[in-house]
């Protein structure tokens, strides 16, 4: 081994470690702000979590009978607010050939609140986009959207105010 390569071995150590105390100085800095991203983001997930398992148990509810399936899409959800009240609204397509009135009415004969007190003031619009015609393509699309309210503790959730 020649003396130069010690050498270079000799100052590469103390490189390494001014680098390795810049990463940790650095991870110590941002730790704050993780924290309190965590901290301001959680009643945020906590309410995405509710509100997929009302979307789930939406969309598990039967669909009318006839020609009826849900439409590929995902449902869009949404929860906004005003005051600390909260609002949430699930919407989906289904693919059916019955009339928008009926599927509204069958909707709204559900309960989807069913052993979840959280959502109160259900109400279920039905409408047919423009462009949907049953004649032409034997089906048609209907979008249905369930609104309520949501009666829980907002928990510091910024969508609600």
């Amino acid at each position: 081994m020649s003396v130069a390569s010690q050498d270079d071995s000799a100052q590469q150590a103390p490189r390494k470690r001014k680098r390795r105390r810049w990463i940790f100085y650095a991870l110590v800095a941002l730790t704050p702000f993780a924290l309190l991203y965590a901290l301001l983001m959680a009643p945020v997930w906590i309410h995405d979590y509710q509100l997929t398992g009302l979307a789930d148990r939406i969309l598990r509810h039967p669909t009318p009978p006839g020609g009826t399936g849900v439409s590929s899409y995902e449902p869009q959800q949404r929860i906004s607010g005003d005051s600390g009240d909260c609002w949430v609204s699930v919407r989906f397509s289904l693919v059916t050939d019955r009339p928008a009135e009926e599927v509204l009415k069958h909707y709204e004969a559900a309960d989807f609140a069913k052993g979840d007190e959280r959502y109160t003031d259900f109400s279920v619009n039905a409408w047919v986009p423009y462009g949907s015609d049953p004649e032409e393509y034997g089906y048609k699309t209907i979008i249905i959207e369930v609104d309520a309210t949501y009666q829980g503790d907002s928990g510091w959730d910024f969508r609600c105010f």
